[in-house]
């Protein structure tokens, strides 16, 4: 069945979290909603716009934890610009926020035929991109798309369609599947004669019985 596209916002926070994972650890908080482990922070953006907004947070300096308010300060800039460079070396277009403290505000990479959002998928173990024209792309150079892996989808009647991994139809290999999908192509034995081309007996309650039934 073709796989449904989850909710813009939250897959495209999930999947810049995701991103930011595979280098740097996300901030934990404790009981009373303090920073306990330095790391990125992360929600989607306005409703509905399919963007994630990233920052990073650090405990609150105290001579206790040696953490001064220039250090604290200091880091945040420097890991937010590691974000954003992360991001956007994997596709995404990023801004970054003019506010009290560094914050940026990402976007996942756009179709490449029409421009619209694409949300995360994940096909053969590959995470890539679609958009909700069918397209499929890794969301860096174009070129790099005719990689993607290929893939079928069934609809609601059943009938399966194969795809290049772009999200074009493969028109020779959905007709290839079709014809070896074929009643008529199914092999000649088929459930109302179960033994046809069976030599040896069979053991049933009475004793021996060839494939006709007759007992030997």
């Amino acid at each position: 069945m073709t796989p449904a596209l989850p909710d813009l916002d939250d897959a495209v926070a999930g999947a810049a979290r995701d991103l930011l994972l595979t280098r740097y650890p996300a901030a934990q908080f404790d009981a009373t909603g303090r920073v306990s482990v330095t790391g990125f922070v992360y929600a989607p953006g306005a409703p509905g716009d399919g963007k994630a907004r990233i920052g990073h947070r650090t405990p609150f300096p105290s001579p206790l934890n040696g953490i001064s308010f220039a250090d604290a300060a200091a880091e945040e800039y420097v890991l937010v610009s590691a974000y954003a460079d992360l991001l956007r070396a994997r596709g995404w277009s990023v801004r970054e926020l003019k506010t009290t403290r560094p914050a940026l505000l990402a976007s996942p990479p756009a179709c490449p035929d029409c421009s619209g959002p694409t949300l995360p998928i994940t096909v053969e173990g590959e995470d890539i991109w679609r958009c909700s024209c069918g397209r499929r792309t890794y969301g860096g150079d174009p070129d790099d798309d005719v990689d993607l892996p290929s893939y079928r989808e069934t609809d609601e009647h059943g009938v399966v369609t194969l795809y290049h991994g772009t999200g074009e139809v493969d028109i020779e290999a959905t007709a290839e599947w079709a014809a070896q999908e074929d009643p008529d192509d199914e092999d000649e034995y088929d459930d109302e004669d179960p033994h046809a081309g069976c030599f040896e007996p069979h053991r049933t309650a009475d004793g021996y019985a060839d494939c006709d039934g007759r007992a030997l």
